[in-house]
């Protein structure tokens, strides 16, 4: 059984509000050798929305010369200003980052067709890297739909993956009979740790989820 297991990695901050460079990287060595296939940094428990650019930037290079290709790498680049997801976006991808995974804009909710507008702009801006959808209705009010999601893949394979965070697993499971079917490459990850197991026997690619610091690779199915 194929199945992955990444973790988003908290931020590591000093006194003054800045970012604690050399902690995150004792941070990621502990990760990488708990054995992660791959690390997501700036994600939700990695405080994104409170830092401002130049400190992401700054975690992106350090992650980036640190993790230094021993796991996958991905960076959360969501903002409410579409400009500065495409800018922090191609910066990682400048520096080395495997991919950027995006929530659609959060506040206001979307019609599917403006959600469907939305990453059709993203992914056409950032064509040469790779794209992961990020599902979290807690958080945005609303659900990205299977069918929005199938039209993006039939425009821009550059969206490699989707997160869905979601307390339920119907939904991920249509996602995953829907999309698997026309595109088997497409990775659909968990974003509750309680969903791995479901996801993972559904067809699924596993877990994107702050896993117990105990985890080990070997404790997996499979």
């Amino acid at each position: 059984m194929d199945c992955k297991y990444i973790t988003p990695s908290v931020t590591i901050f000093k006194a003054d509000g800045t970012v604690d460079l050399e902690a995150m990287e004792r941070h990621f060595d502990f990760l990488i050798q708990g054995g992660v296939d791959g690390i997501l940094i700036l994600g939700s428990i990695g405080e994104f929305f409170s830092m401002p650019m130049e400190e992401k930037k700054k975690l992106i290079r350090c992650a980036v010369k640190h993790i230094a290709g021993r796991v996958k790498m991905i960076v959360g680049t969501t903002s409410m200003v579409t400009e500065e997801i495409i800018e922090l976006s191609k910066f990682a991808h400048r520096e080395g980052a495997d991919a950027c995974i995006i929530l659609p804009p959060y506040y206001f909710p979307l019609s599917a067709a403006s959600i469907e507008n939305y990453y059709d702009h993203i992914a056409s801006q950032l064509a040469d890297q790779e794209l992961y959808l990020y599902n979290f209705p807690d958080r945005t009010g609303y659900t990205i739909p299977v069918p929005t999601t199938l039209n993006l893949l039939r425009k821009h394979k550059n969206i490699k993956g989707y997160k869905d965070t979601q307390a339920g697993v119907s939904h991920t499971l249509e996602l995953v009979k829907t999309v698997k079917k026309e595109f088997p490459y497409f990775e659909v990850y968990a974003g509750f740790d309680d969903n791995f197991a479901h996801n993972v026997l559904s067809g699924g690619n596993g877990c994107i989820g702050g896993f117990p610091t105990w985890f080990r690779k070997s404790a997996m199915p499979g």
